[in-house]
């Protein structure tokens, strides 16, 4: 009776880590499941930005707002690294609840 409850007892513990932490070798970022959420490139004109906000031309008769969160870059830097009218390309995503695409990168684009 002792081995049956002990190994119950251990099943559990193995079932509740897993639920709560994850499996071993699971994805673990937000939207790691949906293919639809993975990050997209956009290489475009650099038309401006407002705040958290970048304004990219794609073409003719588009043009693209972003909400840009690039991770480390807490002094905002992409404001100054980046002249207005050059051309650039944004790796962005947009989750189920984001409004705006949001840019994780940019980089001067190649020519």
């Amino acid at each position: 009776m002792r081995l049956t409850k002990t190994t119950i007892l251990a099943v559990w513990a193995i079932a509740m880590t897993t639920l709560l932490v994850g499996a071993p070798g699971q994805a673990s970022t937000p939207f790691a499941g949906d293919p639809s959420l993975t990050d997209r490139e956009i290489t475009g004109e650099h038309r401006g930005y407002t705040n958290d906000r970048l304004f990219v031309r794609v073409s003719d008769e588009k043009e693209m707002t972003f909400v840009v969160r690039i991770p480390g870059d807490q002094e905002e830097k992409w404001h100054t690294d980046f002249k207005t009218l050059s051309r650039i390309t944004v790796t962005y995503h947009q989750g189920p609840g984001d409004k705006l695409p949001v840019a994780t990168a940019i980089r001067a684009a190649e020519k």
